[in-house]
């Protein structure tokens, strides 16, 4: 009977753990890094000087991502294939970069943190996935700030950007 009972309290205990922790998912980004010290993944495939990273990229033809932007209510909750450079990347883990095109911008992050990329990536990247548009509150923006490795200090509120949750992303450094 006792067994049973501390089994049930160690099943309701790691229950809520994981309950509580999806509930945060994104908030309490920064406790990974601590808890992780993850290095880039290793592409899955590497030609001409790009390096692939996740599953395989689909064949369509990427869009410029200032041209996406131009009616992005038309991208959310669709995959797309977006073309443009890396801005910047995450200096904690290598976990997201901002895609940029002019002055357009996009976070992209790798599935649930399914892989990473080399934090000193630079040049052109393709991503595909699902295309979001979120609100950070003022502390996860500071913190993505942080990540990028800018002053956190300089962020005031909540944040709207948009995203990509990428299952494929390749990279080709500038030649």
């Amino acid at each position: 009977m006792i067994r049973m009972c501390l089994i049930s309290l160690s099943l309701a205990l790691f229950a809520s753990t994981n309950v509580h922790a999806a509930a945060h998912e994104g908030e309490n980004h920064g406790a990974e890094h601590a808890a992780v010290a993850p290095t880039a993944s290793k592409p899955v495939a590497a030609a001409n000087g790009a390096m692939q990273y996740g599953d395989a990229m689909p064949e369509s033809a990427a869009i410029a991502l200032a041209q996406a932007l131009k009616d992005p209510s038309k991208l959310l909750t669709q995959s797309v294939k977006l073309s443009g450079r890396i801005g910047s990347v995450c200096q904690a883990k290598g976990c997201w970069l901002m895609l940029t095109d002019g002055d357009q911008a996009v976070r992209v992050h790798f599935g649930e943190d399914k892989f990473f990329i080399p934090k000193d990536s630079k040049g052109q990247a393709t991503v595909y996935g699902a295309f979001q548009e979120i609100e950070m509150s003022e502390a996860h923006a500071k913190h993505m700030a942080e990540d990028a490795g800018k002053d956190p200090k300089l962020v005031s509120g909540k944040q709207k950007e948009y995203r990509v949750i990428a299952t494929s992303v390749v990279l080709k450094a500038d030649a």
